[in-house]
């Protein structure tokens, strides 16, 4: 295939774009390691919003989407509308946002200890640094570079995929190597910017080549029949679907948990905790309540135009080379690929991170120079490329390891979100939350069971109850043993405190020990904001999902009444 030079023209400008910044900021980053990793706290708000945003569009997403639509129809993405409840969303905007910006870590696996102490916390914190930082990065980013290697294969006919992506690699190295998270937070805001041009693009064209939403609804109930093809157009899925327990355990159970290791990274570098939360807030705002439209229609109309695919998802790539033209082609191709820069970029950084704050710093060399320690970090920027390089390769091989690792922390939220909330918790019960959710999952795990002989002697559960069953046991098991063990140390507990400013509603010894303290007294205001954050991500979701169905007074009014609640949150957040 050989595209036309105004598409070229595009490509390069956008890969020169990401080079540069690299070199422009490299002077800044390479001053220390909190200038590399966190930009020396110094993000605004705007800045760190779209950084999350580009740094959760991987090149993936709009094919996972097609993958959940296929399946279960818009109700399917609940899988990922239900984080805005958690950690990814208003939980973390309003809860977890000034709490982790106070803190001044580098990575969540320094939070370990300075939460908890002694010989069990430094375990933990090593673990979490190796196995969340190093490997289940480097094996999440191989998965999405064999993604890539597939897709460019049949996307691209004509291109070597091998030379394609090496191409890709040594320029988002070249500049996350030279700048850290400053280059990226700059090529992120353009990422961010042609990303989010290209899926509203492509989604125009896809409007036009279908005829618009007559002619879309119209062709689902072909395919699906009336009955079906109403419940997969409906935004929550009806009581009595198969779809509808699982939806239930989405929202009430699965988005417990922090932010994301990109999404905290962004929320430590940002300037203040105000700065912080904001970011948060508007990386859910956009990245829940606008960017999946766009991939949703374009995603139904490729089920429609192509229904006879054994892989749905490749409709979604089949439809971008059958539309676009010339220059949209172009657009819509860097944007593609900035997704894939701005993963590569994040996981890289963040796994480097993890490599010399967490495992290097702590462990193997502490008392080197802040020059000795930002060399490391740029050696280690490139190790984890490499690591990454390595499994996505040999994936055939490493697989069944990741399907083992990716259930390992099932029922682990609950405590790394309770931690803040309860003096009582310590090492020991984290590291119980890990043993039971990991062990659990395991043996509820169908693969394994069938692989041990037992799996045809014991109840068929589905995912959902099977879900429930890991949380109840890692709850159950994390409390007992926090309460069977000693507490972390009073001191300890106080220095912690004296830094975070945490809520001093379950804290009730230290509280009394240590009233001097400058505690945060707004937990339910914080309460109050976090559900309103959340109804006013949702209100402005299906607000525009019913102008896009063309629902134009329901639409519109949910927006006026989202942009109500913001600005309430907006007003009453400092007062």
């Amino acid at each position: 295939m050989n595209l036309p030079t105004l598409d070229w023209i595009i490509i390069v400008v956008y890969l020169l774009f990401s080079v540069s910044a690299g070199i422009y900021f490299s002077k800044r980053a390479l001053k220390s390691v909190d200038e590399y990793f966190v930009s020396g706290r110094a993000l605004p708000w705007w800045l760190a919003g779209m950084s999350m945003i580009a740094s959760a569009f991987a090149i993936d997403t709009p094919l996972g989407i097609t993958g959940l639509i296929a399946k279960d129809g818009i109700p399917g993405v609940w899988y990922a509308w239900s984080f805005v409840l958690g950690g990814a969303g208003a939980l973390g905007a309003f809860i977890f946002a000034p709490l982790l910006r106070r803190s001044r870590i580098i990575t969540t696996a320094e939070l370990i200890e300075l939460r908890y102490d002694g010989k069990p916390a430094a375990f933990l914190r090593g673990f979490k640094g190796v196995y969340f930082g190093i490997f289940a990065n480097a094996i999440t980013l191989g998965w999405i570079i064999k993604a890539v290697w597939t897709v460019s294969g049949i996307a691209l006919p004509g291109f070597d995929p091998d030379w394609l992506l090496f191409s890709i690699l040594l320029f988002t190295l070249l500049y996350t190597t030279l700048s850290g998270l400053w280059g990226i937070a700059a090529t992120d805001f353009f990422q961010f910017l042609i990303g989010s041009a290209g899926s509203v693009i492509l989604a125009v064209f896809a409007w036009n080549h279908i005829g618009g939403m007559e002619n879309l609804i119209a062709g689902f109930t072909e395919r699906y029949g009336a009955v079906s093809a109403a419940e997969r157009l409906q935004f929550f899925p009806s009581m009595g679907t198969p779809f509808f327990v699982t939806f239930i355990v989405f929202i009430s159970l699965k988005w417990w948990g922090n932010p994301p290791p990109a999404i905290t990274q962004r929320i430590i570098s940002s300037k203040d905790e105000r700065h912080a939360s904001f970011s948060s807030m508007m990386f859910a705002l956009i990245a829940f309540g606008f960017n999946y439209w766009p991939m949703i229609f374009v995603s139904m109309v490729s089920l429609v135009v192509y229904p006879d695919l054994a892989t749905p998802e490749a409709g979604y790539v089949m439809l971008i080379m059958k539309l676009l033209p010339s220059g949209f082609l172009g657009l819509m191709l860097a944007s593609l690929m900035a997704a894939f820069m701005s993963t590569v970029d994040t996981h890289i950084n963040f796994g480097a991170s993890y490599m010399v704050n967490d495992i290097y710093r702590r462990f193997i060399m502490r008392d080197a120079s802040e020059k000795h320690y930002v060399r490391a970090s740029q050696i280690s920027t490139i190790l984890m490329l490499i690591l990454a390089v390595i499994i996505a390769y040999n994936l055939d091989s490493v697989s069944d390891a990741w399907y083992y690792m990716s259930m390992l922390t099932a029922g682990y939220g609950i405590v790394i979100v309770v931690r803040w909330f309860w003096w009582r918790v310590n090492a020991w019960g984290e590291i119980a939350a890990l043993a039971a959710s990991g062990m659990g999952s395991t043996l509820l795990s169908p693969k394994f069971g069938k692989a041990m002989g037992y799996w045809e002697h014991i109840p068929q559960l589905d995912w959902q109850y099977r879900f429930l069953l890991v949380m109840l046991v890692c709850t159950v098991s994390w409390i007992t043993v926090c309460l069977l063990t000693k507490p972390t140390s009073e001191e300890h507990l106080r220095k912690f405190c004296a830094r975070v400013k945490p809520f001093p509603t379950f804290w009730g010894p230290i509280y009394k020990a240590y009233p001097e303290l400058e505690w945060n007294p707004n937990f339910e205001r914080a309460c109050v904001h976090w559900g309103l954050g959340a109804l006013t991500v949702y209100m402005f979701c299906f607000g525009v999902g019913n102008l896009l169905f063309q629902n134009f007074i329901s639409g519109t009014l949910l927006i006026l009444a989202a942009v109500g609640t913001g600005t309430g949150i907006f007003v009453t957040w400092k007062k």
